[in-house]
């Protein structure tokens, strides 16, 4: 939780409180990037976003470094069952319901793998009463990555995307003498990514545990895809915020 937010400010009060909570991942991406790439991300999303607010509007929690990354099983992985990432993530929300302050938990998610986070935030919102919701945040950045850049079609893990924003806010965390050659793509046809990983496993598709194009990372990009994604988070936020405070 920021530790410039005093336990005064959050009182009793009548206006809704934004509630950030980042959601890592701790498993392998590559011989390059380190293990805590997904976690470093969402993380780095949910500060710049707070940026966006008063301190009065907004409120970061403690990053969660562990979820559903099953897929990854190896080395680096250690992953949560989604009956423990629910169940944690329920105990924060009935944490928040006796602050007695009107809250809108937002999840930034940033590991593919975790759209069972979807689900839990809706049991949240109907079970706990606290309106809740996740951002897939990794989809909003390939977005507009395709429009900087270019498609990411065949860029799922560990590849151009990640590596660009890794190089450009902790260059010191990439081996760049693994970058050479690394590109890696199975080309399975007409199966849909997260199929594959279900059934199949990241080691399963890739040695490597490399899907996508590193070796194409622009780290100036990186910043600047940030940047865009935020600010749509924030619109999005804003626009259910809005929906929120209607009801």
């Amino acid at each position: 939780m920021r530790t410039d937010v005093a336990a005064q400010k959050l009182g009793k009060s009548k206006k809704r409180k934004i509630v950030i909570l980042p959601i890592g991942s701790c498993e392998q991406h590559g011989p390059h990037l380190p293990v805590d790439t997904d976690l470093r991300i969402a993380c780095l999303l949910a500060e710049h976003l707070i940026a966006l607010f008063s301190d009065e509007e907004t409120l970061l929690l403690s990053a969660i470094p562990f979820s559903c990354s099953w897929e990854h099983k190896g080395p680096g992985m250690i992953a949560l069952s989604i009956h423990t990432l629910s169940a944690v993530l329920h105990d924060i929300a009935q944490s928040l319901k006796v602050w007695e302050v009107p809250i809108f938990l937002v999840l930034i998610n940033w590991h593919g793998g975790n759209l069972a986070l979807s689900s839990i935030a809706t049991e949240i919102t109907a079970q706990e009463g606290i309106p809740t919701a996740v951002v897939h945040s990794l989809p909003i950045a390939a977005h507009h990555w395709g429009n900087e850049v270019s498609s990411l079609q065949a860029d799922i893990h560990a590849g151009a995307l990640e590596t660009s924003i890794i190089q450009a806010f902790w260059p010191s965390l990439v081996d760049a003498s693994s970058l050479e050659n690394k590109d890696y793509s199975p080309g399975i046809p007409s199966l849909p990514t997260q199929l594959a990983l279900q059934a199949v496993g990241m080691y399963g598709i890739s040695p490597s545990g490399i899907w996508g194009m590193p070796d194409l990372a622009l780290p100036e990009k990186g910043k600047l895809i940030i940047d865009h994604t935020v600010n749509e988070i924030q619109q999005q936020i804003l626009t259910l915020l809005k929906l929120i405070n209607a009801l």
